[in-house]
């Protein structure tokens, strides 16, 4: 479990290993940070069924998250859940975290 912006993140996990759930929510793609078990954010995320087939691999900025760690079992994601939310209300949620921790890629308009 790790909090961003006052909110609780289930994660993070490695990106292969990861068992998305089955509902709308939030996700952030992280990277290790420089000392053990702390994390940076590369970028900030909404969907509405996290468990989207390679919801990770088919971003646009997957390839450059991956030069940025070296290799997939370096990457890592940590999800927030909003069962019923709208794709407004994730996006806000998804302004404000980048808002607040300056994600090193902005997130698609």
């Amino acid at each position: 479990m790790i909090t961003l912006a006052a909110r609780s993140f289930t994660g993070p996990f490695m990106a292969p290993l990861w068992l998305p759930p089955r509902d709308a929510g939030i996700y952030a793609v992280m990277a290790p940070g420089w000392r053990l078990l702390t994390f940076r954010a590369l970028e900030f995320g909404e969907a509405e069924d996290l468990s989207s087939k390679d919801l990770l691999r088919q971003h646009p900025k997957y390839r450059e998250w991956l030069s940025i760690v070296g290799t997939q079992w370096n990457l890592y994601v940590a999800t927030h859940e909003m069962p019923l939310s709208t794709s407004a209300e994730r996006g806000a949620a998804v302004r404000e975290l980048s808002r607040e921790y300056r994600p090193a890629f902005k997130p698609l308009a």
